[in-house]
């Protein structure tokens, strides 16, 4: 009897994690953007990304989504193929963002924060 409900449970389980809502692949590519966009801010408050390096990487993140938009024209859909891409590209972004915040480059403790 134990088996029996460990096997339906099991079952369930693998059913219910097999099934993936179609817009799973774009939430996750908007959570990383959102995560990027926090993480490119936080280091301009914290002055480890300074003005310059943030105008960089803000037009880095408005290229992926202007791709992402070109991308869903046809047919409001990402190919597997455009997903890897994408995530290729925020990958590269994330990077930079790294090494940006890790950089000798910093704003100055008594000037202030200029800019967005």
């Amino acid at each position: 009897m134990l088996k029996l409900m460990f096997a339906t449970v099991m079952a369930g389980t693998v059913m219910a994690a097999s099934i993936v809502p179609a817009s799973a692949h774009y939430d996750s590519i908007n959570a990383k953007q959102a995560h990027q966009a926090r993480s490119i801010e936080r280091g301009r408050a914290s002055g480890a990304i300074t003005w310059r390096e943030g105008l960089t990487l803000r037009a880095e993140q408005r290229k992926i989504k202007r791709l992402e938009k070109q991308f869903r024209k046809s047919g409001g859909r990402l190919t597997y193929k455009e997903r890897k891409i994408l995530k290729g590209k925020l990958k590269q972004a994330q990077r930079n963002i790294y090494q940006e915040k890790h950089d000798s480059y910093r704003r100055l403790k008594g000037l202030p924060r200029v800019g967005r």
